[in-house]
C-alpha cells in the first residue's frame, strides 16, 4: 500500500538556509567546547583620554574560537550564549580571565585605572549575581573598583530590578557605566536614579553628529556632566572624530583609531 502524499507535505529548504544552520550550529558547539573547557578569552581595547590621548582605561571583550583556532565574531556568539544560558558562564570567565590580567601586571606603570567589563541583560536577571561576582574578585584577591561593570540599556527595562541590582552590587565596591547610550530604552529622568559613574555613547549617535552636526549631542553630553556622569565616545575611526568628540565635552575616547582590540600580551607589548 503506497499512501498518497500530497505536494504540499513536502518541505523545500534553500542551500543558503541549510548553510546558516550549519555555520550556527558549528558556533554553538565552538560555544560550548570554550566554555566547557575554560578557554573563553578576554581582549582588551583600550579607553584614552579625549585630550592627551593617554591610555586609561579599557574594555574586556570575550572571545572564542573555532575548533580550527579561528577567532569568531562575537555577533554570531553572543546571541547564541545568551539564548543557551551559556552567557553567565562566558561572563564570568572574561570576568576572572581580567582579575588575572590586574593580579600579574602592575596597573600605575601600564596606566590603566579600570577595566570595564561587560554584564549581559541575561546576567542581570540573576538573583545571586552580587554574589557570584564578588566570589570571583575575592577568589582572585582584586580590588573591585578596579572593575567597571558596563550595562546597556536593554537591562534597563525593569527599573526596580535595575536599581536593586546596582545597588546590591555597587555596595560590595564596583562601578557602573552605561554602555551605548543612544539606542534604545533609557530617558535622562531614569537615568537620574542610577549610580552610574560613566555613560558610553554609542558609535552610531557619534557617526550621526560627524555626518550631521547639531546641538543634540552638545547638549545631552553637557545635560550628563550636569548630572556628575563623566563621558565616553565610542567609535572613534580618525582624528576628525577625536577632535570633535573632545570640543563637546567627552571625557574618554574609545575606538579602532586607537586600537582594535587586542590579546592581553599584544596590550602589554603595546603600553608597557
Amino acid at each position: 500500500h503506497v499512501s498518497n502524499v500530497s505536494a504540499e507535505s513536502y518541505i523545500y529548504i534553500d542551500e543558503k538556509e541549510i548553510e546558516k544552520t550549519n555555520k550556527q550550529t558549528d558556533v554553538k558547539r565552538a560555544l560550548e567546547y570554550s566554555v566547557e573547557h575554560y578557554l573563553v578569552e578576554a581582549y582588551l581595547q583600550p579607553i584614552v583620554k579625549s585630550g592627551s590621548h593617554e591610555l586609561i582605561g579599557a574594555e574586556a571583550l570575550a572571545r572564542i574560537k573555532d575548533l580550527e583556532g579561528n577567532l569568531i565574531s562575537p555577533d554570531k556568539f553572543i546571541p547564541i550564549a545568551e539564548r543557551n544560558g551559556r552567557i553567565n558562564q562566558l561572563g564570568e570567565q572574561v570576568l576572572e580571565r581580567v582579575c588575572d590580567f590586574i593580579c600579574s601586571q602592575d596597573m600605575k606603570k601600564l596606566g590603566i585605572s579600570w577595566i570595564n567589563v561587560n554584564l549581559s541583560p541575561i546576567q542581570f536577571m540573576r538573583q545571586d549575581l552580587d554574589k557570584r561576582l564578588l566570589g570571583i574578585i575575592r577568589g582572585k584577591g582584586v580590588d573591585p573598583a578596579y572593575i567597571h561593570l558596563e550595562v546597556t540599556e536593554e537591562a534597563m527595562i525593569d527599573e526596580t530590578l535595575l536599581l536593586k541590582q546596582i545597588q546590591n552590587i555597587q555596595s560590595t565596591g564596583f562601578y557602573f557605566v552605561l554602555d551605548d547610550y543612544g539606542k534604545g530604552y533609557s530617558n535622562l529622568s531614569r537615568l537620574k536614579k542610577c549610580p552610574f559613574i560613566n555613560v558610553k555613547i554609542d558609535m552610531n549617535i557619534v557617526w550621526e553628529y560627524m555626518s550631521n552636526p547639531d546641538e543634540v549631542l552638545p547638549n545631552m553630553v553637557k545635560t550628563f556632566k550636569k548630572l556628575g556622569f563623566s563621558i565616553t565616545a565610542e567609535g572613534i575611526e580618525n582624528e576628525e572624530m577625536a577632535d570633535a568628540m573632545r570640543d563637546i565635552g567627552c571625557d574618554y575616547l574609545q575606538g579602532f583609531y586607537f586600537s582594535k582590540a587586542l590579546t592581553m600580551e599584544q596590550f602589554i607589548d603595546k603600553y608597557s
